[in-house]
């Protein structure tokens, strides 16, 4: 769908029966976008921010054209550092070796050296693995990004259960996108997108609709939305 396609959709949606999004909800986005320029949201009259309330945190992207979603923290979070304490690791096997009959000293000792080495060499890759686990995991279930996905998933879930939507038709309402992979060979990167200014205002409406303790904030704002 087109932008003006999307806002016709919008503007016939109900929660409740009653309009979300109406002509005067337009109007003040406008109007609000204006006045910032593009760095604030529309609030309701008399609207307290609650300090223990989620927040969705908008970075824009200039090489994608859109805004990343970050769920209570910010694009350039960083995964936890690794501790290696956290994983068990078999200690070698000191008393695992016996001396052959006809082996000397020096075999006996080279023998065993050997396999301290190989034994060494398999602990290093063995945490470099839980090493690069960790990052992965993170990238993918932990950090801001990623976290924002499932928790956009349950809006959408939400607004669908709640009669707003027409299954699908919401891939297109507020054009919210999601990723799985940046691309083939690279899966770590999960996250969550919105295009424009006017699809922030829609989802904070949404979630106001839904009565969601949440708040959409626009820590890097769309230069263009300046002008």
């Amino acid at each position: 769908m087109s932008n003006q396609s999307r806002r016709d959709f919008l503007k016939n949606l109900t929660l409740g029966g009653i309009a979300v999004f109406t002509d005067d909800w337009f109007k003040l986005v406008v109007e609000t976008k204006l006045a910032t320029g593009g760095k604030q949201l529309p609030a309701l009259p008399g609207e307290k921010v609650d300090p223990k309330a989620d927040q969705i945190r908008a970075f824009w992207n200039s090489a994608e054209g859109s805004f990343q979603l970050c769920l209570n923290g910010t694009i350039y979070d960083e995964a936890p550092e690794f501790d290696d304490d956290d994983y068990e690791y078999e200690e070698f096997d000191e008393d695992g070796f016996e001396r052959d009959e006809d082996e000397s000293d020096a075999e006996y000792e080279a023998r065993r050296e050997q396999a301290r080495e190989e034994w060494d060499d398999d602990l290093y890759y063995e945490r470099k693995k839980n090493e690069r686990n960790h990052e992965f995991d993170w990238c993918r279930r932990s950090c801001p990004g990623a976290q924002a996905v499932p928790y956009l998933h349950d809006v959408l879930n939400a607004l669908e259960e709640a009669g707003q939507t027409n299954g699908d038709d919401y891939s297109e309402v507020g054009a919210i996108e999601f990723y799985d992979g940046a691309c083939p060979g690279n899966d770590t990167y999960v996250a969550a997108t919105a295009p424009d200014y006017e699809t922030l205002a829609a989802l904070q409406c949404a979630l106001n609709a839904l009565e969601w303790n949440c708040r959409v904030v626009i820590v890097e704002p769309n230069p263009s939305d300046k002008v």
